[in-house]
């Protein structure tokens, strides 16, 4: 006889243990596909021991009617009743003999997976001559993909623009249907990059349908991976959407979750990128008030830690209340204060003796200020 390979065509396949897109920290989609396919197998099995056990039982009840309807001390009455619960046994004996045909030819047309494919038929051992190992692909270098990456981004940026923003799945599939090139890493990619600009942006309306796209995506390419087939097939696309449509709300519930999570990875890049870019800048403008101090000391950070009094003089642009703080401080302290205030170029000596005497004027109060005190 020839041998039937129809069993192969349809093979469920795990692979928790595969590694996942570095956009997504968890792989949902196969904690979906393997969960679902343990519950129906502990449904199954479930199912078995209960028509086991049901068979178990009226087998044994059919036993004892059949001994007691063998001895002749029993009455009329009796035997009636025996005879009549004969009857109904025997129909429960052939209704469990079908459910256990049902359950039998449910099993048989199941698909396989990694728990039942693997049981003995034959034990056979054959040693056979160890082959050349084939040679493997050679991988894409990190500039090579880059370049392919970029050109990619390019050649698609448009289509890409608008599948980011389409919502539903039914525009979805459409949408990959017509265009299987962006059932694709570099797209993701591409997604990724764009929704974290738009939190960036603080547009996050935009971002959370790109994240929701991106996500999606992500589980078509994992689930091509588990089959061993290519994410730009049609049918596997097709297949993809009709497995997420009839998917259960527990289920959906874990692919929302993973959506969220996403969000909020890219809310928190968004910020650390702001937050990184506030500081450089505020780096670059404090470098450069350095550069121009005359003593090589931010007047920023000078200002900010003079004394509230000499804060307010300096506010003021007030040579009165400067003489006043300088009246009624501690010489040293007022001393220090300046000498950073002159540093930092907050305070210029003899800034006015361009002006005529009335500066020159000014200057010696403070001086005479900070003399008496």
């Amino acid at each position: 006889m020839p041998i039937d390979y129809s069993k192969w065509k349809d093979i469920e396949v795990s692979d928790d243990e595969d590694d996942t897109h570095p956009n997504i920290d968890t792989p949902s989609l196969f904690r979906w596909r393997h969960q679902a396919r343990l519950e129906r197998m502990a449904e199954m099995k479930q199912a078995k021991e209960e028509v086991d056990q049901g068979k178990t039982k009226v087998k044994s009840r059919m036993q004892q009617i059949e001994e007691k309807l063998e001895t002749t001390d029993l009455d009329e009455k009796e035997r009636i009743k025996l005879t009549l619960e004969r009857e109904e046994i025997k129909k429960q004996e052939e209704e469990f003999r079908r459910k256990e045909k049902e359950l039998a030819d449910k099993e048989r047309l199941a698909p396989w997976n990694v728990d039942t494919i693997g049981h003995d038929g034959v034990d056979k051992t054959v040693v056979n001559k160890v082959a050349e190992k084939k040679p493997e692909k050679k991988p894409v270098d990190e500039e090579e993909d880059s370049k392919r990456m970029l050109d990619y981004f390019n050649k698609h940026e448009s289509l890409l623009k608008k599948f980011s923003t389409t919502k539903g799945f039914d525009k979805t599939e459409e949408m990959l249907v017509d265009n299987p090139f962006l059932a694709s890493e570099y797209a993701t990619s591409w997604m990724t990059i764009e929704a974290l600009n738009r939190a960036i942006d603080n547009d996050f309306e935009t971002m959370n349908v790109m994240t929701e796209q991106c996500i999606t995506v992500q589980y078509l390419l994992e689930l091509a991976k588990s089959l061993h087939a290519l994410s730009t097939n049609v049918n596997i696309i097709r297949n993809f959407f009709k497995k997420i449509r009839a998917a259960d709300e527990h289920y959906m519930k874990m692919y929302r979750d993973e959506v969220e999570s996403f969000r909020m990875r890219l809310r928190k890049r968004a910020k650390d990128k702001i937050d990184a870019a506030v500081e450089e800048m505020e780096s670059e403008e404090r470098q450069k008030r350095i550069e121009a101090s005359p003593g090589g000391l931010d007047p920023q950070e000078v200002y900010n830690t003079l004394p509230e009094c000499m804060r307010d003089a300096f506010a003021s642009q007030s040579v009165e209340a400067l003489m006043h703080v300088a009246e009624t401080m501690d010489q040293e302290v007022f001393q220090h204060h300046l000498d950073r205030c002159i540093a930092s170029g907050l305070w210029v000596p003899n800034a006015k003796d361009a002006e005529g005497q009335e500066g020159e004027e000014e200057e010696e109060e403070v001086d005479e200020a900070k003399t008496k005190a």
